[in-house]
């Protein structure tokens, strides 16, 4: 029971420092011994952490004098006016040796009420212990019992304290991840939501004819198509961020066609496209997850066309296949990205300096999905500047992974 207790207050390894030093003096002091120690005692050693005179350590418990008297005595209280006489303490090597003559301990109890060790004095010579100075040694060790206790209380306070503080971060880190998950699946789903709202507006054109037979089937037929290909693709983005989210995004690792993809996004885009001209290069397949690459191909291809020149917007689309690495890379004529800026762009909720003086509105969300995507696939994202002027963002992804059973990034 003495063992666990000790342990439990982890008496051996933590306790307060000074406040004991200063009640092992005053203990000597008050009784005019030649030396004052707390011990603390475990089954198979004394733990001297405290001493008048500084020796504090270990010793054996065969040794300890407040070992052969502790639980002897109904009071806690043990008083040896000649130790060389008395069958508990006369053998010992600190009797023997004549270092100790009169001995005096009162226990350390716990509030559990476990005797954990004593506050101990003694002296080589024979000393007078009297009842007084009895009941001041009693004293001065419950302050030591209490400040040991203390201190224990202090230590788990403190990391309690820490804990709450950890676990408040991570609260709040993890409502910025849900704020801004809830903002990407708004963010990509417009793109497809966009494209089956056009083209069911253009069908609602074509067949509201007043009764007449509709003029051409083919153009119906194309747009319900569209219609339909957007759904399944707003189907397929839901589906996979709502896995992102809640399973953590297992990677489902595929060799995809790069140019059907970025004509999918294009489809999705075709409502917030305008004047742009896009042009894409014949381009490389790349190895990844459909529906998280297609994420980050609509995310970068949209900035794009919100910060190419309003006068006459170019993207370009590019893309190769160096050392088993594919990088895609998409370029517009709009301002660029100033270097200073370049490495925080893909940080959450971090927009451009003064890309509020466009008018182009955004959240900040888009870039750091990107960034989550393309590290889950074991690739890398970046922006540079673009020929001519404008913005490069690029993204590098391995042509062989194994990362089909990895998690994806998280939202």
């Amino acid at each position: 029971m003495r063992d666990a207790e000790i342990a439990a207050l982890d008496l051996v390894d933590n306790h307060p420092p000074g406040v004991l030093d200063h009640l092992v003096r005053t203990a000597a002091l008050v009784t005019g011994a030649a030396g004052a120690r707390i011990n603390v005692l475990t089954s198979s050693a004394q733990h001297t952490i405290a001493d008048s005179n500084g020796a504090v350590g270990r010793s054996d418990i065969e040794a300890s004098l407040c070992a052969r008297v502790i639980g002897t005595s109904p009071t806690g209280r043990h008083v040896v006016p000649d130790a060389t006489v008395d069958p508990r303490l006369r053998d010992s090597e600190w009797v023997t040796s004549g270092a100790v003559t009169t001995y005096a301990s009162t226990e350390l109890v716990s509030s559990h009420g476990v005797a954990v060790g004593t506050l101990c004095i003694f002296a080589p010579q024979p000393v007078e212990v009297a009842e007084s100075t009895m009941l001041a040694l009693q004293e001065l060790g419950a302050a030591a019992m209490e400040a040991l206790e203390t201190h224990r209380r202090d230590v788990d306070m403190q990391r309690l304290l820490s804990e709450l503080a950890g676990g408040s971060r991570e609260l709040r880190r993890s409502n910025e991840h849900l704020a801004a998950f809830a903002g990407q699946v708004s963010h990509d789903v417009q793109g497809p939501l966009a494209a089956v709202q056009m083209s069911l507006q253009l069908l609602e054109e074509e067949v509201a004819t007043d009764g007449e037979p509709v003029q051409d089937p083919d153009a119906v037929a194309m747009l319900m198509r569209r219609a339909m290909s957007g759904a399944q693709r707003m189907r397929a983005t839901v589906a996979g961020l709502m896995d992102f989210a809640v399973l953590g995004g297992r990677l489902e690792v595929a060799r995809l066609d790069t140019g059907v993809l970025v004509e999918e996004v294009l489809q999705d885009l075709s409502a917030r496209r305008g004047r742009t001209e896009v042009v894409v290069e014949d381009l490389p397949p790349v190895h990844g997850d459909g529906v998280q690459v297609r994420a980050v191909l609509q995310n970068l291809l949209a900035n794009a066309m919100k910060y190419a020149v309003a006068e006459r917007p170019v993207v370009r689309v590019s893309g190769r296949t160096v050392d088993g690495v594919t990088r895609v890379s998409i370029t517009d004529n709009g301002p660029g990205v100033p270097v200073a800026q370049r490495s925080r762009v893909f940080d959450l909720m971090v927009r451009g300096d003064g890309v509020s003086q466009t008018g182009v509105e955004g959240l900040g969300i888009g870039l750091a999905t990107c960034r989550r995507v393309v590290e889950s696939h074991g690739g890398r994202i970046g922006v540079g500047e673009a020929p001519g002027g404008g913005a490069d963002f690029w993204f590098e992804l391995p042509d062989q992974t194994d990362q089909a059973d990895q998690p994806g990034a998280v939202a």
